[in-house]
């Protein structure tokens, strides 16, 4: 069994063993030659620094010629034993000799790193020099002296050996360590310098002032029988403590081993700057650059974002060269100075233009043994801007720009790691540079704003291009379906004393009804107004009517004076029959297509059914309508507010978004709750955001509606313009932009022009939507026989009962109450004339019989199905889901379909909706 104590035992005879206490003193001895070669093989710059290295190296020689001494010593306790005692003794005084050029070496070495002159020439070293040479040849003497003498020693050197350690620790090391640390606290001394020494200090002489007293002063009870572990141990710390403290300080620059400060690679930086690469392509304005820049700084250097500025030279405009001067800052009045009273081939220019980036502390570092008039004049420029780095921003050869990073940015960041700018940050912070040159000159010469819009404007216009082609290839195909199912047959009518006669067999397939007896059915009623308007006119007459499937005929009448009576011809109608009866009364008749597309597509059948009239004003609205549903542009509606909703709903099917949000705004807030909803706040302000803004949320999927857009601050209106314009929105009182496409309905049922002069509607706003601006006029506002179009395409839509038709027409006394109503919107109009239409129906007693459409006022093709289907969308669970979703309220899923609120409860606690 092995006992504790029996494990500590055999670990410390391992331990004290001369062969493990060999194999440390090898180990030190091999690592020390190769700090040494490492040196050796780095050397370089100036004199100065060659005499430093050459110290430094003296000292180092000497701890490994000590270090071969107790090699010799621990082979002798083990495998050679046999080696004589006199070459070992010789070996044991030579040391003593090494020592003293080891301290002194250590000495000058510390004394040198901080003072400029030459430390041969301080006075107490003229001193000591002679003491330490003195010693030196002393114990070299002695050693060759007492070759045969060497159990024998004399007096005189053991008195030598006892007083030594004292001029060693005290006369060389500590009063040269007191010296230079009174002298470091100087503000001449550079930050790179001083580091290196606090280093130096801490890891490496202060363990050897402290390895050595116990050696040379050695607590007799862990001293005895112990000599050899105790100096392996000594000597095993303080190879360690160099090797970590060369590691330290090499990357610091020491004796210009290396050009700049060191560090090891960041590879975030890459992850830093490809977001930055991503920020810089939604980048409008040179502000958003400042912002950008200081954020970079701060993520991949640890620089405090008020520590870094971004300044952009103002190039001189010649037509404003009588204007007032724009007022400088301080830096910007000092890099002014600088660059102007320095002449193209200057030599700071050239400085600034092969370095890229200016590093105090490199610079300082780099002028403190051997000043250079240029770097010295670099110093105090940067000592007048308070600035660790400066950073010229270059466009072929020529500044236009820089960044300057504040003096000690990095010192109470609570990182010490990060206290120095290290050559990887110095490359990345030039390719950062490189970088902002390249968006600064854009910004300048080719006005980045404009060529995102432009970009923007293009994959708008593709995608109308496509929405277009779309809408022409369901227009083709619908004419040649027309065309090959019906094999272009044209059905033909006589008229002759109030009698319809069918001529041929394709008349019973294109007019399945009997004129004669259905006079009341809308077919019988438009061809017979078109027979009894040729023989009014003796002039060629056409109509549209609609077969049983709901596809569109035309009617043509013409007179037949030699028989005295109508032919009347029916077939499916060409695209030119089509337009030319409404062309002429368009606004624009470059918007043809869309008329066709109206009248053939589904789209516009369903603009159709919402606005069944063809008169002029209404046309023209439809055509408005559909040319802005199909593009993919903000749209700003002014509608009558009970329009509003039925156009969105018309809007959003059709450009085939999954979701639509209403944000409806009913009074103006002071407070930022609408920005914050649309577009985030930056973080800054602390203001926490439970939701994601409503552009990120409907990216790409959605549509947003703001109702009553007047009532939006101007500030808001504006972040809403720059989105509208350029596709990418920022985030409220922030700088980082964000792309998103969201499809845009702004709608306010007021005057726009009044609330422009009001400013509570921006002007830029109003302008940019006004391409895509849908007005309609109040309706009691039209034209009567507008008015009472509509009113009798709504009738024909809403009863659906044919035979009913003729009953329920308004009469003169129906138009006129209709007209003094003075309806204000479509959907008033709408509901008007449904309500005369089941008044009607029930003085006539046959409300019962009558179908009347449900979805006369609806848009949603969805709602409208589920409106026609009444009572039976109950037995539906995703119908029922829908109208749930879409209305989240019984008594309006009730009124839709006709039925009682208690179906409704009943249907929504079985489907889990409630």
């Amino acid at each position: 069994m092995f006992s504790i104590e029996s494990v500590i035992q055999y670990f410390l005879e391992i331990v004290t063993g001369f062969y493990f206490l060999f194999f440390v003193f090898t180990s030190a001895f091999i690592f020390k030659i190769g700090i040494v070669i490492s040196l050796l093989l780095n050397t370089k710059s100036t004199q100065k620094e060659k005499t430093q290295l050459s110290l430094f190296v003296i000292a180092i020689i000497g701890a490994i010629l000590i270090n071969f001494t107790w090699i010799l010593k621990a082979a002798h306790k083990t495998f050679l034993s046999s080696l004589d005692q006199r070459i070992l003794m010789f070996f044991v005084r030579i040391t003593w000799a090494i020592v003293t050029l080891h301290y002194h070496a250590l000495s000058l070495f510390i004394e040198s790193l901080l003072k400029k002159k030459n430390v041969l020439q301080n006075v107490r070293q003229k001193i000591l020099i002679p003491i330490s040479t003195v010693l030196f040849f002393f114990f070299v003497i002695l050693a060759f002296a007492q070759f045969n003498n060497p159990v024998q020693r004399p007096f005189i050197e053991l008195a030598v050996i006892k007083i030594a350690p004292y001029y060693y620790l005290f006369a060389l090391l500590l009063i040269s360590l007191f010296a230079v640390l009174a002298k470091i606290r100087s503000d001449e001394i550079p930050r790179i310098l001083k580091k290196q020494f606090n280093i130096l200090v801490k890891a490496l002489f202060f363990p050897i002032v402290i390895t050595e007293f116990i050696h040379f002063y050695p607590i007799k009870s862990l001293y005895t029988g112990r000599r050899y572990t105790i100096t392996a141990i000594s000597l095993s710390l303080l190879t360690y403590a160099l090797y970590y403290c060369m590691k330290k300080i090499i990357g610091l620059r020491f004796l210009n081993l290396k050009s700049h400060v060191q560090s090891p690679d960041k590879l975030y930086f890459v992850n830093y700057f490809k977001t930055i690469l991503e920020k810089f392509s939604y980048i409008t304005n040179t502000r958003e650059l400042v912002h950008i820049s200081k954020s970079f700084f701060k993520e991949a250097f640890c620089i405090p974002i008020a520590k870094t500025h971004l300044y952009i030279i103002k190039a001189p405009d010649k037509e404003s060269a009588q204007e007032e001067m724009p007022i400088l800052t301080q830096d910007e009045s000092t890099v002014e100075t600088l660059l102007s009273t320095q002449g193209e081939t200057s030599k700071i220019k050239k400085f600034l233009l092969k370095n890229k980036i200016l590093i105090h502390d490199e610079l300082a570092f780099s002028n403190f043994y051997k000043e250079e008039e240029k770097i010295v004049k670099i110093i105090t420029f940067l000592n007048h801007l308070n600035a660790d780095i400066f950073i010229p921003i270059y466009e072929n050869h020529k500044i236009i720009g820089y960044i300057i990073v504040e003096r000690f940015a990095r010192v109470n960041t609570g990182n010490k790691h990060h206290e120095f700018y290290s050559s990887i940050e110095r490359d990345q912070m030039i390719i950062f540079a490189n970088y902002l040159g390249n968006i600064i000159n854009l910004l300048k010469t080719k006005n980045l704003n404009l060529i995102i819009k432009q970009e923007k404007d293009l994959r708008d216009r593709l995608h109308n291009r496509e929405k277009e082609i779309t809408q022409y290839k369901e227009s083709i195909r619908s004419f040649l379906h027309n065309r090959n199912n019906q094999e272009k047959n044209i059905g033909i009518i006589s008229y002759k004393n109030r009698t319809f006669t069918p001529i041929n067999q394709a008349t019973q397939a294109l007019v399945p009804i009997n004129l004669n007896t259905h006079s009341g059915h809308p077919t019988s009623k438009t061809i017979k107004q078109i027979a009894r308007q040729v023989i009014k006119y003796k002039a060629p007459q056409t109509a549209f009517i609609k077969n049983n499937a709901g596809e569109k005929l035309i009617v043509s009448g013409i007179p037949n004076i030699e028989k005295n009576n109508v032919i009347i011809t029916v077939q499916y109608p060409e695209i030119s029959d089509i337009l030319e009866c409404k062309i002429s009364i368009l606004k624009d008749p470059k918007n043809w297509e869309y008329l066709l597309y109206l009248e053939t597509t589904e789209y516009g059948k369903l603009i159709n059914t919402f606005i069944p009239s063809n008169s002029e004003t209404f046309l023209n609205f439809k055509i408005d309508l559909l040319r802005a549903a199909l593009q993919n542009k903000a749209i700003l509606l002014n509608l009558p507010e009970d329009d509003i909703i039925p156009v969105v709903n018309l809007l959003h099917h059709i450009s085939q978004r999954e979701t639509v949000e209403i944000l409806e705004v009913k009074k103006q807030y002071k407070d930022l709750s609408i920005p914050i909803k649309l577009f985030g706040i930056n973080p800054i302000f602390g203001i926490p955001s439970k939701n994601i803004p409503l552009l990120e949320k409907l990216d790409k999927t959605g549509t947003l509606v703001i109702k009553n857009i007047e009532l939006v601050d101007l500030e808001t209106q504006d972040y809403l313009l720059d989105y509208i314009k350029y596709g990418q929105y920022k985030t409220f009182k922030g700088y980082d932009r964000e792309k998103s496409d969201v499809r845009i309905i702004l709608a306010s049922s007021q005057d726009l022009q009044q609330c422009i002069q009001e400013r509570i509607l921006s002007h830029d706003l109003a302008q940019e939507l006004s391409k895509y601006q849908i007005t309609l006029p109040n309706i009691h506002k039209l034209p009567e026989e507008e008015i009472l179009d509509f009113a009798y395409k709504i009738t024909k839509q809403t009863v659906k009962t044919d035979e009913f038709h003729h009953i329920l027409e308004l009469t003169d006394t129906d138009k006129k109450r209709l007209i003094k109503s003075k309806p204000a919107s479509i959907g008033e109009l709408k509901t008007r004339v449904q309500q005369m239409l089941v008044k009607k129906s029930q003085r006539q007693s046959i409300y019962d019989e009558t179908q009347f459409d449900p979805a006369y006022n609806l848009t949603d093709p969805q709602i409208i199905e589920a409106a026609r289907l009444g009572k039976h969308a109950l037995r539906d669970p995703k119908i029922m889901t829908l109208l749930w979703n879409k209305f989240k309220s019984q008594n309006k899923i009730a009124n839709l379909l006709g039925v009682n609120r208690s179906s409704v409860n009943r249907r929504c606690k079985e489907y889990n909706l409630m």
